[in-house]
């Protein structure tokens, strides 16, 4: 049963180490609410707030 658990706190602290090294703060956050903190957006993710989507190429496709 700790498999499990353990496999999940590695995909969060992977998911975290990869928006730490890769994510920026969404643009269009900052102009339409600039007093609230900006969505933090990978490379093509879409923000869940206003719809701007990151122009970056996701390098996790590459490998396919």
């Amino acid at each position: 049963m700790g498999d499990m658990g353990d496999y999940f706190n590695d995909l969060k602290n992977d998911r975290k180490e990869r928006r730490a090294r890769l994510g920026v703060p969404c643009p269009r956050c900052k102009e339409v609410r600039p007093k609230a903190h900006p969505s933090i957006l990978l490379p093509n993710q879409r923000c869940k707030v206003d719809g701007y989507r990151d122009p970056r190429h996701d390098d996790r496709q590459e490998g396919k």
